[in-house]
């Protein structure tokens, strides 16, 4: 039987009782790090596989939503979380209309919609690496289609001309 693959979840807040109760109520199914700031974060994703990111959006210097953008870029793949204890409905709304988000969690949440909404995003997470792998192996299809298409016309001009 092979073992599950355990996904590794980065949970950047400023409060450090936020990044030790997920920690407590994940760490049999997740691989949980910890960032107390975006910088911490940062550092984290470019030192680990970082497959799911939760941050806080209100914290000194970046935003949550500041830090998702940066690491959208950088990291296209990392299922991104957005929480708050702070009614910014305009933020959200917009990070999630930009695609930097999967979800939006209000603070304080119930272990369980936490414990589901980290399990969706390893879903997503998945789905989209299932995705990307089938678009490169098309692309790949596709590139060997061309050449064969490229070798047969050039067998059809060697024909017509000794025709």
């Amino acid at each position: 039987m092979t073992a599950m693959k355990k996904y590794t979840l980065l949970v950047v807040d400023d409060e450090p009782d936020v990044g030790d109760s997920v920690h407590n109520l994940l760490r049999r199914e997740f691989v949980v790090l910890r960032a107390r700031n975006a910088d911490d974060g940062l550092k984290l994703m470019r030192e680990n596989e970082v497959h799911i990111i939760m941050t806080d959006q209100r914290m000194p210097k970046m935003t949550g939503i500041e830090l998702l953008r940066s690491i959208h870029a950088r990291h296209p793949q990392a299922i991104r979380i957005l929480f708050t204890g702070y009614a910014d409905l305009d933020s959200v709304i917009s990070a999630i209309n930009q695609g930097h988000i999967f979800k939006f969690l209000k603070k304080p949440w119930q272990p369980d919609d936490l414990e589901q909404a980290v399990r969706e995003a390893a879903a997503e997470y998945d789905r989209l690496v299932e995705n990307a792998d089938m678009m490169e192996k098309l692309r790949s299809e596709l590139y060997l289609l061309r050449e064969r298409i490229t070798a047969l016309e050039q067998e059809v001009d060697r024909l017509r001309k000794g025709a």
